[in-house]
């Protein structure tokens, strides 16, 4: 059931992509190395540990996968190999020979590459500087006209397929499920470490799918770091902490952060989540199709502001960001900053409010949201209190 679902996004985005492509190009290739490009991951649904490679054309698909790593496509044959051509190779040499007689049957077209700058389309610029390097002078040799892909992968990629969209409200479900479970089964107590309960969740994860990236844990003091690292402290009594982690499942991430208590809150603890929960449904009460990408950020900035907390000193960073193959994924972020760019519909996107207190606490809820022409979907919703244990 899980391999049909999957064949189902992998043919709606190669669908998307290959309408999209003529405004661009003829032919689109990418090659990573391990998970170095996640547009791998968008068009096979998978990556491989060493070199692995892919050029879509109008008909089909080329893979370039190495033998040791043939058989991770087995159970995609139904849609990849039908339409495609497989070529195997052994090491680097073999990789590019194969590269280059592919080429070669293309003169003459215009081949999409992703070497874009990173600045401007990071998901487009994970081709290394010594392959663009060989790709260039095979596009001289066979007179190919090579571009960088990345106006198209955004445009590709911000939006989401309604298969896409769909992986993703069972993303969210299993993520849910995954922390229901694992606060109801009451192991989270004090003299436990951020390191065993984010090893609880890891082992969680695994049996569904993968982390959208390294979870954090944080306990206490750690909570006014955004991005803290899990550490070995151990939680007290009267501790507060948050946990931020997402799955990915058929390609898709989520990305939820959630509160919680041992004992008893502060008064402090109490206000601050009370305005965090407020500038969230703020925010996400003014996020539709045609909105700018300011106006969520803005709105959470005001209401920490009229509980007597400023943003610019307290909310250290953007409210949301996309969702997609990557946890951030492509398209802007939800920020005061971004004002001349409107919300598209078929978007999925985080919606995340905070305040940090410096080497005291910190309070971080997070969902994650839908964006359709008919309106917006909340796939989650924080509790209105703190989780108490």
């Amino acid at each position: 059931m899980t391999e049909n679902k999957l064949v189902r996004i992998l043919k709606s985005r190669l669908e998307k992509a290959r309408n999209l492509i003529k405004k661009y190009g003829d032919l689109w290739l990418v090659i990573s190395s391990g998970i170095s490009d996640t547009n791998i991951d968008y068009l096979l649904g998978l990556h491989a540990h060493g070199l692995m490679g892919a050029l879509l054309y109008e008909e089909g698909l080329h893979i370039f996968i190495g033998r040791l790593e043939r058989s991770f496509i087995g159970h995609l044959e139904d849609i990849l190999v039908r339409e495609s051509e497989i070529h195997t190779f052994y090491g680097y040499d073999e990789f590019e020979r194969e590269i280059k007689k592919i080429l070669a049957e293309y003169s003459g077209r215009r081949i999409l590459a992703n070497f874009s700058a990173s600045e401007l389309y990071p998901h487009a610029s994970s081709l290394s500087y010594a392959l663009t390097k060989k790709i260039m002078h095979f596009a001289e040799i066979y007179e190919i006209e090579l571009r960088p892909a990345g106006r198209f992968v955004y445009e590709l990629r911000q939006t989401k397929t309604p298969e896409e969209l769909e992986a993703l409200r069972n993303c969210v479900k299993l993520t849910m499920n995954i922390f229901d479970s694992i606060v109801n089964e009451g192991v989270i107590k004090p003299g436990m470490t951020e390191r065993e309960i984010a090893a609880k969740f890891y082992g969680e994860i695994y049996k569904i799918g993968e982390p959208s990236f390294d979870i954090i844990v944080a306990s206490g003091p750690n909570t006014a770091n955004p991005h803290h690292v899990v550490s070995e402290r151990k939680l007290e009594t009267n501790d507060i902490l948050y946990i931020d982690f997402g799955v990915r499942y058929l390609t898709m991430c989520s990305d939820i952060t959630r509160c919680l208590v041992i004992g008893s809150p502060s008064n402090k603890i109490k206000m601050t989540y009370n305005a965090v929960v407020e500038a969230q449904n703020e925010a996400i009460s003014t996020i539709k199709v045609g909105a700018t990408f300011s106006e969520p950020d803005i709105a959470a900035r005001k209401t920490f502001q009229r509980h007597g907390f400023d943003p610019e000193k307290y909310f250290i960073h953007t409210l949301g960001h996309a969702l997609g193959i990557n946890v951030h994924d492509v398209g802007p972020t939800l920020s005061y900053k971004v004002v001349n760019k409107r919300i598209p519909g078929n978007v999925a996107y985080t919606v995340e409010p905070a305040l940090y207190f410096e080497k005291e606490f910190g309070i971080r809820l997070e969902d994650d949201v839908i964006v359709l022409d008919s309106g917006i979907e909340r796939l989650v919703k924080a509790p209105e209190e703190p989780i108490y244990l």
